[in-house]
């Protein structure tokens, strides 16, 4: 609604119909407003919000494991919050239809051990050198933190979504550095069913090593493979 204020006629501000009035160093200028707004229905501004998605989707599941978002706390960029940071650095490695192999769920780190990993219909088997072969831990890192995305893609059904993400995660007291280690990530009653609903796959994994009293002190780059 337009507002009149000070002299006769008033300093118009505000709408009124299709027109929007300013008052500016005490001059009033009234323009159009446009009657409707047109989305760009280019090839590449299609993709581009395709891809915006996409990216917003992925950060939003790995902003669900407090883990990985302590460990992004760590490297947010100035003047941006955690998920804008994630959503920054993933951005640039996301296609248009669904996460790629170049996505991330840790930035940088040291290098996961990774002997092999296993994602079948009911869990994902991991196994892993040992640590100390990779880095160097202190006394304080006394317990692991084990945090995964799987987008399943390339649905059998084409009426299905074209990817769905789910986030695994698995705790570890006590853990030996030192050793060789295999570990059984469960999924659930829902993850198996989107599961059995996908041809293809996309396993992303990360460790974090923790303190007796929870607080994340290292953390390992993001190792991914494919099926």
């Amino acid at each position: 609604m337009a507002r009149v204020s000070g002299s006769v006629l008033g300093n118009l501000s505000g709408k009124l119909g299709n027109l929007s009035a300013r008052t500016i160093e005490g001059k009033t200028i009234i323009s159009a407003r446009p009657s409707s707004f047109s989305v760009s229905q280019t090839p590449e501004s299609i993709s581009a919000r395709s891809k915006f998605a996409v990216t917003g989707k992925f950060a939003k599941i790995i902003m669900d494991l407090p883990d990985l978002v302590s460990i992004w706390s760590k490297v947010k960029l100035s003047g941006m919050s955690v998920f804008n940071t994630l959503f920054k650095k993933n951005y640039p490695f996301s296609s248009a239809d669904k996460p790629s192999a170049d996505n991330i769920i840790t930035p940088d780190g040291f290098n996961l051990p990774v002997q092999s990993t296993v994602l079948g219909a009911d869990d994902l088997t991991v196994e892993l050198d040992a640590f100390n072969t990779v880095s160097v831990f202190s006394a304080d890192e006394v317990n692991l933190s084990i945090n995964g995305l799987v987008v399943y893609h390339n649905p059998t059904d084409p009426e299905d979504d074209p990817y769905k993400i789910i986030k695994l995660s698995k705790a570890e007291t006590g853990f030996d550095f030192t050793s060789v280690y295999t570990g059984i990530i469960s999924l659930d009653v829902v993850q198996k069913a989107i599961a059995a609903k996908y041809q293809n796959s996309i396993l992303y994994l990360a460790v974090a090593t923790k303190s007796s009293a929870g607080k994340v002190v290292q953390y390992s780059a993001t190792y991914t493979s494919q099926s």
